[in-house]
Formats: structure tokens, C-alpha cells, sequence
């Protein structure tokens, strides 16, 4: 199910919006004559310079060479009215954003399964919707459904296959669930790549998040939620249910089930955040991490087109360096080594050094299409996605099994702000020195490594069931109280 997330993400609608100035030919005489200006450089006339300073419209003075089309050039999103193709990639957020909050109720009232049914509905009809859209208003609206749909069935994915999982699986579960993410993105972008028309990339997501209804259908629901929902007959059925798939020994129903009950409604829920400070100051610390952590990742995802050619191959080149990091057992190893928290720290920390040292680097050219820092700049997806696994599997396991849908939405829901300003700081390659938005880049992945260091850790750790657990497993005296008690 995870390697399907990442359709539902931002990866459609950068490859369905993309520009490329340098394909493009005069239609016009008035485009001709300023191209006779450049007979000793006419490599440099076909540019957004040349399209925006001179005010040239598309099909009026010049038309598009390129095969491959985008709403961004059918629609004549271009030089001024670029902001508008960032509106269609932020609004995804705004929807997102939105799906996330309702998310936080729905999760952990209903269950992480229907959630995630109800989500992969949503995205599924709006995406074959957009087949049909040739108007920027309908696909403005469209993008904000596409966001709510899209994050609730991710979320729920995540959810489920985290609650399925023993303490000591949980880090290589994460690495191949992110993994998974990994080559959804690499479908993705090749499904992008074989069909010329972006209609018809909408066509088959829309019908690819359809299937994936069947196989969250047949998936059983959480038994850890039914446990503390006090749903015990149902949670026995799972169980049994679970036994005959891998023939395992059957629990009898004889068998007494240890469990909290808990089952209070969304109020309640959000008066234990003051209760239990430490649940508190976890959760603001990992919204940050996340926030900060998707500003960087979406804002150089559409940089690509701005800090260096061959948009694809930069887009699958990272892709690849984060599957590595992944398949090499470099994540695998950080976590397991230096812990869930430190993990975090130095994968944060990596990628702000990468940034910074892409700086001084910058304009030195290494091919006639590719700059030393674009390369350097590449090695920053490892980095990133190994703060993508260790912050995600981090907040699942400080948060209490009866808050998880809650807290897990309010960080992703965090991260949805920052996937809202990356995007726009991609326009400011286009008014200030690339350098200083390198610089940038650096020092919002440099915070949160520092803050990162505030956080408990859930190495070695149970998950908690309730906010009580997490206070008795994290904090200095409840996990004293613990040991003695263990010692006895």
C-alpha cells in the first residue's frame, strides 16, 4: 500500500505544471526581429528572459516545441502569472491541511481503517475528475479535495502498519515502508514520463488509488485501537483473523487481554496535551521537525528547474540517493546505533551542511547543463529522507496508542504549512542571489536539529497505550519508578 502514497503527493501535480523556457519558437514578427538581435548568442535568446522582459505570448508570438505537455504552458502560466502554477502546487497543502485536522478527530473515533477508506475514496473521484478540467478555478478546487483525500490515506497506511508491528521490527518496518514510498515516486515519474498529455496522468492515478481501496479493504483493522476503544470481541476476531493468514496459535477466548480502556472524546483528548506536559512538549517539538522538514524537501523539489537542468533526471536522481539510504542500511544503521532521536539530529544536521557547501560552489559549471552546486545539492535527498523516516517513526512511537491518530496528523499537518511555503520559495530564484536561497535551505534544516535535542527518545521502548504510559516510559522519575519496578 505504501509504494501507491505517493501519488497522492505533490510529485503529479510538479510533473503535470512544469516549465521549460529553452522549448519554444518564434510564430510572430515581432518575435523574429528581437531574435535577429541574438544572431552571435542565439542560445540565449530562447529563455524566460526573453519570453517575460519582452512580454511574448504563448501561441500569439510564440508556441512550445516540446512534445510532453502541463497546464502550466496550456494555460499560459508563465513569467508573472507563474505564482498561479505555485498556487496549484500550495493549495494541495491548504487541502491537505484541512484532510489532517479532520483526520485528527476521525482516526481515532472511527478507526484507522474506515479513515483511510473514506480518504482513498476522496482522492480517487477527484483525481479522475481533473481528467475532465481545463480551467485553472476547477483545478484550484480540485487540488484542495486532492489534498484532503490524499493525506487522510497516507496517514492511515502509516497508521495501521505501525500498530501491526513489534517493538524491535519497527525501524526496518519504517525503512520499508518509506522505501516503498521511494518507488511509488519512481512510478510515478515514469508513469509521467510515458504519457505525453497530463490528462492522462490524472487518469491513471485516479484509477491506481481505486485498487488500492481493495487492498486497505481486505487489511483487518488495528486491534491496538479496538483494545482501547474496549472493542475486546472485536479485537479477538482480528486476532483470529490474523492467526489463520500466517498460521500461528490462536488466542482462546479464554485468553484474558491486558488493555487500557480509553475512550474519550475529542475534547477530552486535547485537555490531556495539559494534563501531560511531556506529551505536550513532544508533540510541538516533532510539528517543528515536520514543518521544517517539508519546506526544505518541497522547496527543492521545485528548484530543480531553477538551480539546473534535466528536471527528470534530477527529480530520479533523488529519488535513487533516498532509496539508498534506505536500501544501503544507512537509515537502518542510525537508528539503530544512534537511536531514534540522534537520528533525527544527524540526518538534519546533513542535510544543512549539504546546502551550505553547495553555496561557494554555486556557478561553477561541470557540463554545459550541469553546475557543481546542482550536483551537491543532490546529495541533500538522502539526508531528507532519512528525517522523513526517523521523524515519522519517532512520532508514532511517543505517541499514546489512544492520542495516535491525533498527534500523527498534527505533525503531518505541520508539515503541510511547510510543504505550503516551499514551493514559494522557489520564486525567489528569480529576485535575489541563488546563493542566498541555498543559505536559506541550510538554516531551516539546521534549527531543527538543534531543537531535536529536546525531545525523549523511544529507542528500546514499548509503544505507550495511554498518556499515563507515556509519562511512566519517558519521563526521568516514571521511568525510574519503572525499572524498580521491574528490579522487583
Amino acid at each position: 500500500m505504501s509504494s501507491v502514497t505517493p501519488i497522492t503527493s505533490p510529485w503529479k501535480m510538479w510533473l503535470t505544471s512544469f516549465l521549460n523556457y529553452k522549448d519554444w519558437e518564434c510564430i510572430s514578427d515581432r518575435c523574429d526581429e528581437l531574435m535577429g538581435n541574438y544572431t552571435n548568442e542565439p542560445e540565449t535568446f530562447f529563455s524566460r528572459v526573453t519570453i517575460c522582459e519582452n512580454s511574448l505570448k504563448p501561441n500569439q508570438d510564440f508556441k512550445w516545441t516540446i512534445e510532453r505537455t502541463s497546464f502550466a504552458m496550456e494555460w499560459g502560466l508563465i513569467c508573472s502569472d507563474e505564482d498561479k502554477g505555485s498556487n496549484l502546487k500550495s493549495f494541495f497543502f491548504i487541502g491537505a491541511f484541512a484532510g489532517l485536522i479532520v483526520g485528527t478527530a476521525l482516526f481515532d473515533k472511527i478507526g484507522r481503517k474506515t479513515t483511510c477508506l473514506i480518504g482513498i475514496a476522496i482522492t480517487s473521484i477527484s483525481s479522475l475528475a481533473a481528467f475532465f478540467v481545463n480551467n485553472y478555478n476547477v483545478m484550484l478546487a480540485l487540488r484542495v479535495v486532492h489534498g484532503i483525500g490524499g493525506f487522510i490515506a497516507v496517514t492511515g497506511v502509516d497508521l495501521l502498519s505501525i500498530e501491526f508491528t513489534p517493538t524491535k521490527l519497527r525501524n526496518l518496518s519504517q525503512i520499508l515502508s518509506s522505501s516503498c514510498w521511494d518507488l511509488g515516486s519512481v512510478v510515478i515519474v515514469g508513469i509521467s514520463y510515458g504519457l505525453k498529455d497530463w490528462h492522462h496522468i490524472y487518469l491513471v492515478i485516479g484509477c491506481i488509488m481505486a485498487t488500492t481501496a481493495i487492498a486497505v479493504f481486505i487489511y483487518p483493522e488495528s486491534p491496538r485501537f479496538q483494545l482501547i476503544k474496549g472493542k475486546e470481541k472485536e479485537a479477538r476476531a482480528t486476532f483470529k483473523r490474523i492467526s489463520g493468514i500466517f498460521n500461528t496459535t490462536e488466542i482462546s477466548d479464554n485468553t484474558e487481554l491486558a488493555y487500557k480502556d480509553y475512550d474519550k472524546n475529542y475534547l477530552g483528548q486535547i485537555k490531556d496535551f495539559i494534563k501531560h506536559p511531556i506529551m505536550l512538549k513532544n508533540t510541538v517539538i516533532l510539528m517543528v521537525c515536520w514543518m521544517m522538514i517539508s519546506c526544505v524537501s518541497y522547496g527543492l523539489l521545485f528548484s530543480w528547474g531553477k538551480i539546473g537542468a534535466g528536471i527528470y533526471t534530477s527529480i530520479l536522481l533523488g529519488t535513487v540517493g533516498s532509496f539508498i539510504t534506505k536500501g544501503s542500511g544507512m537509515l537502518y544503521f542510525i537508528i539503530h546505533h544512534f537511536g531514534r532521536k540522534n537520528a533525527v539530529v544527524i540526518n538534519f544536521a546533513g542535510a544543512a551542511t549539504v546546502f551550505f557547501l553547495a553555496i561557494p560552489c554555486y556557478g561553477v559549471h561541470l557540463t554545459g547543463t550541469w553546475r557543481l552546486d546542482h550536483v551537491i545539492c543532490l546529495f541533500a535527498s538522502p539526508f531528507m529522507s532519512g528525517v522523513w523516516g526517523s521523524v515519522a517513526l519517532l512520532t508514532k512511537e511517543l505517541s499514546p496508542t489512544s492520542h495516535r491518530g491525533m498527534i500523527y496528523c498534527m505533525g503531518s499537518a505541520s508539515a503541510r504549512i511547510g510543504a505550503f511555503v516551499g514551493p514559494y520559495l522557489t520564486l525567489l530564484y528569480n529576485h535575489i542571489d541563488p546563493r542566498i536561497v541555498l543559505a536559506i535551505f541550510g538554516g531551516i534544516a539546521a534549527f531543527p536539529a538543534f531543537l531535536a535535542f529536546f525531545n525523549s527518545d523511544s529507542t528500546g521502548k514499548p509503544i505507550p497505550s495511554t498518556p499515563e504510559d507515556l509519562l511512566q516510559l519517558h519521563s526521568e522519575t516514571g521511568h525510574k519508578k519503572l525499572q524498580n519496578d521491574d528490579d522487583d
